[in-house]
């Protein structure tokens, strides 16, 4: 076993430290964000428009078999973070095994329930006649993949080793990336094709990870036939601690299709398709900030788990710092240069209008998006899975759904746009307040400092 990558956590120093891990997971993740904007270009390009508007809609059913996958993984990892940072591999070990199978027996339910009923979740996505096919088509071949829908690229983090975790993404993305082209354009297999590639890349980011944990010599602790007994009371573990990612998930879901549902109402297809651009192009620009995140995971875990008190103060005030930094970057330029940025995907004259508005709007949310997440991450990274919980679920049920609603009655169309705006800086308040009172408790109890 080689202890090196996961020595660093603690031993290495911290400025040092996140700009290594934050800089390599920030590449994987604009890497597969990447590859989920050529997918739009590619299909808006080569199947059309309203195809990409479909694929879009299709997006809440997406995230919710990424939800299961993100809960079970960020819920294993902090685990498996904090059991190394206290040299307990055996608990590490048996964490990882019952991940895996949690998750395949989630994704194959999901998978059933999804096919079976796929006609009215799509209705109740707001997908019109004009979109289901596309939608249809798309989806049910998602959902036949799903059990292949994460590689446990977080549990590789967990324990240090960013640079497998970067091959892990980059290479799967590189795959999808090739096979888009050559099933939409060279075959001809228009939605189904972009489906078909994700797929694939999905197995083979699942095999990388099945060599890294049982083949290769990376491997922090080994993983034994024992450690498969199923462990109720460490899956039970697992969700609770994963809960606020599935949480947050299944509640971004539900915005999006009561967003989608007041586009359908206001602007039609083109703005539901306008969106569908926007999201991913918004996507793909805060990928630093996922980078930021996903680098900061196994840092405080480790550390918090190892009483390095100061360390995990220090990399959080590094963390917000940047976060704040990049956001008010970003909207800059996409304020300055919307109608560029938009024309990359999507040539329509109306839907880019649409469109450049949309950005301008959303763009100002920006330097305030990045806060919310970071709480996020350190309480659920430190065990305290209440708090969040508490986080993201107030976040969407209690300011941004009726912030919809209030705009959008007030202002139609423009008001959708805004929701982004105020809904963030409530939040960016909100979650400050929270990390100041966790703070200045752990302060009082010797294990931490404020940092705000």
């Amino acid at each position: 076993m080689d202890h090196k990558e996961t020595m660093k956590l603690t031993k290495e120093p911290i400025a040092k430290l996140m700009l290594t891990i934050c800089s390599q997971t920030t590449m994987s993740v604009m890497l597969y964000s990447l590859y989920a904007l050529v997918n739009t270009f590619f299909v808006a390009l080569g199947v059309g428009p309203y195809a990409a508007g479909a694929v879009s809609l299709s997006a809440p059913m997406i995230l919710i078999i990424g939800a299961f996958a993100s809960t079970v993984g960020a819920g294993g990892a902090s685990i498996i973070s904090r059991s190394l940072g206290k040299n307990d591999t055996e608990k590490a070990a048996s964490t990882a095994a019952n991940t895996f199978m949690l998750f395949w027996i989630i994704a194959l339910v999901f998978s059933i329930i999804g096919l079976l009923f796929l006609d009215p979740l799509l209705k109740m996505m707001a997908v019109d006649a004009i979109l289901m096919p596309y939608a249809k088509s798309y989806t049910s071949i998602i959902l036949m993949g799903a059990v292949s829908a994460t590689g446990f690229s977080s549990l590789i983090r967990a324990e240090g080793n960013i640079r497998y975790s970067i091959y892990q993404w980059a290479v799967p993305s590189l795959v999808n990336l090739a096979l888009d082209p050559l099933f939409i354009f060279v075959f001809h297999m228009g939605v189904e094709g972009a489906a078909l590639a994700t797929i694939v890349a999905q197995i083979v980011s699942t095999c990388l990870s099945m060599y890294y944990f049982f083949l290769s010599k990376f491997h922090t602790y080994p993983i034994r036939r024992r450690h498969f007994r199923i462990k109720p009371a460490l899956m039970g573990e697992i969700v609770v601690i994963g809960s606020p990612t599935l949480l947050t998930q299944f509640c971004q879901s539900g915005l999006l299709v009561s967003i989608n549902h007041k586009l359908g109402t206001f602007g039609g297809p083109d703005a539901i398709s306008a969106f569908a651009i926007i999201s991913r192009l918004k996507s793909f620009l805060f990928t630093p900030i996922s980078g930021i995140v996903q680098g900061l995971q196994p840092i405080l875990g480790f550390n918090y788990a190892a009483n390095c008190q100061k360390r995990v103060k220090e990399a959080m005030q590094v963390a917000i710092l940047a976060s704040i930094s990049y956001g008010v970057v970003i909207m800059l330029i996409c304020e300055v240069i919307p109608g560029q940025l938009i024309r990359i995907f999507i040539a329509d004259k109306q839907i880019v209008t649409i469109g450049i508005t949309a950005l301008r709007a959303i763009a100002l949310s920006f330097p305030f998006m990045g806060v919310l997440t970071l709480a996020s991450a350190y309480f659920q990274s430190t065990g305290k899975s209440a708090v969040a919980i508490a986080l993201p679920t107030m976040s969407v049920l209690l300011i941004s759904l009726p912030t919809l609603y209030i705009l959008s009655g007030l202002f139609a169309l423009p008001g959708v746009w805004f929701t982004y705006l105020v809904s963030d800086a409530i939040m960016f308040m909100v979650s400050t307040a929270f990390l100041r009172s966790s703070l200045k408790k752990l302060h009082a109890e010797g294990i931490g400092a404020s940092i705000i």
